[in-house]
């Protein structure tokens, strides 16, 4: 039986929100988890209130999904305490926890996929050869924002760096965030670029016809 895109996305919400409950359960921090977990319930109602206006590709709500649980499990442990990546650093002899850097390849991955849509779309670009330049210019100026928001947050707190986000005594950690998030971008173009730019023009053309 094949399941509706609209069921599929509701599936998506439905499993999110377990895991955002999974997420709060024996948490390590209140303060970290609260400021980690805000920007996935603003982002997660951006994309609920707006649902009807502007429906993205399926592409772009199932790999939103996973980020999302990505970032959950990260607030859940304060990044630096996820489990699977103390043992991979204990087995590869890692002089730190690297989950934070996946998450911010993640954050390079997924915004691309979504200022891409967005863009093309609304018909504020068109695809050429430049428009993926502009597109991950972008998304670093996105990651630079959030390096700014971490520090801001640590700031306006009183709390130190450490107690929002360890920087784990990698001294080059805002740089090395950045540089993950390019990569994530990059990545999102040459894997995806072609499937998804094929997926949008559908959804394009399904909305002229629905006219």
């Amino acid at each position: 039986m094949k399941i509706s895109e609209k069921r599929f996305h509701l599936l998506l919400l439905i499993i999110g929100l377990l895991v955002f409950v999974w997420s709060y359960i024996d948490h390590k921090l209140t303060f970290g988890w609260i400021l980690l977990s805000a920007p996935i319930i603003i982002v997660s109602l951006i994309f609920i209130l707006s649902y009807k206006k502007f429906t993205f590709t399926t592409i772009v709500y199932f790999i939103g999904f996973l980020y999302a649980c990505l970032l959950m499990a990260g607030a859940k442990y304060t990044y630096t305490y996820v489990p699977l990546f103390d043992s991979l650093s204990e087995i590869f002899g890692w002089t730190r926890n690297y989950y934070d850097r996946v998450a911010h390849f993640a954050q390079g991955f997924v915004p691309f996929l979504i200022f891409k849509e967005y863009l093309l779309r609304k018909g504020i670009v068109r695809n050429g050869k430049l428009t993926n330049l502009i597109i991950i210019a972008m998304v670093l100026g996105f990651s630079a924002s959030w390096e700014l928001l971490e520090y801001s947050a640590s700031e306006l707190s009183g709390m130190s760096q450490s107690f929002i986000l360890d920087m784990q005594g990698d001294i080059w950690d805002t740089q090395l965030d950045m540089l993950s998030a390019l990569f994530g971008a990059i990545s999102a173009s040459i894997l995806l670029g072609k499937v998804h730019l094929k997926l949008i023009e559908d959804k394009m053309k399904k909305s002229t016809s629905d006219l």
